[in-house]
Formats: C-alpha cells, sequence, structure tokens
C-alpha cells in the first residue's frame, strides 16, 4: 500500500482522487521493496467511503512492481486502510470523545456512520493508538502533522487496523 500525502482540505471525491493519481511521477513512486521507478498500474477497485450523502464509490488504482511483483494500491492520506471512514472524520470522532463531548456532530453530518462505527473507532484507538501516540509525544492533530509523524514512527497510518506494509509518499516539487 502506498498513501500519497494530500491536504485535508479538499474534500474527497472521484475527480480529486483522479487529479492526484494524474499528478503523480511514476519514476518517482517507490515500492515497499525498495526500489523505485518500477511501478506501473496495475488495475483498479472500488472502495466505499462514508460520506455526507451516503457511501461515496471511489476507483482505487492498483500498482505492480516489476521487480518484487508486489502489487499496492495508491490512497489519498485522508483515508484509512481498510476503513470506510476517512481520517478527517475519525479524528474529529475522536477529539470529541477525548474532550468530554460526543461524536453526535459527525453522525448527524454524516447519517451514514452510526453509533457501532463511533464505538469501533473508539475501541481501536484506545486499545492500540492511544499509548503509542503519547509514548511518541504525537499530537492528534493537525492531520498533516499527525499522518507524517505516524509514518515515521510506526511505518504505517493512523488508526490503520492490518500490518500491512505501507509507505508515504510526499508530494515532491
Amino acid at each position: 500500500m502506498i498513501t500519497l500525502s494530500t491536504d485535508f482540505y479538499n474534500p474527497i471525491s472521484q475527480d480529486f482522487y483522479d487529479n492526484l493519481i494524474a499528478g503523480i511521477q511514476f519514476h518517482q513512486l517507490p515500492c515497499t521493496c525498495g526500489h523505485s521507478g518500477c511501478l506501473k498500474i496495475h488495475g483498479y477497485y472500488t472502495r466505499g467511503l462514508k460520506y455526507e450523502n451516503g457511501i461515496l464509490r471511489l476507483c482505487i488504482c492498483r500498482v505492480r512492481c516489476s521487480v518484487c511483483g508486489r502489487t499496492h494500491s495508491l490512497i489519498p492520506s485522508s483515508l484509512v486502510p481498510y476503513s470506510q471512514i476517512s481520517l478527517p472524520d475519525q479524528v474529529e470522532i475522536i477529539s470529541s470523545v477525548e474532550f468530554g463531548t460526543s461524536a453526535a456532530a459527525v453522525m448527524a453530518r454524516t447519517p451514514s456512520i452510526d453509533e457501532n462505527n463511533v464505538s469501533c473507532i473508539l475501541r481501536r484507538y484506545r486499545r492500540y493508538w492511544r499509548q503509542r501516540l503519547l509514548s511518541e509525544s504525537i499530537p492528534i492533530t493537525p492531520l498533516p502533522l499527525l499522518v507524517c509523524r505516524c509514518f515515521d514512527a510506526f511505518q504505517r497510518q493512523f488508526l490503520q487496523i492490518k500490518c500491512t506494509p505501507n509507505l508515504l509518499f510526499l508530494k515532491t516539487t
């Protein structure tokens, strides 16, 4: 899996994702095996994301490494691998509960996120992520800092539940 660094003020949409993929210089994109310039588009799959107006279906690009043969999904940093709830929504849920309020605002804005989703996010955060963030002195906001520091310390996206290899690809200038 390769996570592409994005600005968090842009709402996720298929057009946003397509523009993100179109702007990638594939010769600079590294594989988890350490090689660069060896990734080619291999295919696409559909992924659901719980969004304000229901479920947003995103067509996610997959690439294949010509050196090691592994395939990787290219996902923006505003998504959490293996989750249908965006990173900003998950962080808002955690922040609201950590600071003594409820996640009602997120659930009101995004009706497809229910109490079970909130409970699952909080359980995952408390069981795995809270102590790790504290041990590395990683703040939960701002989001770009949270993402970068989690990749530096843990080699994965914040709230990622599976231990699959994941790289953060920062935009080049």
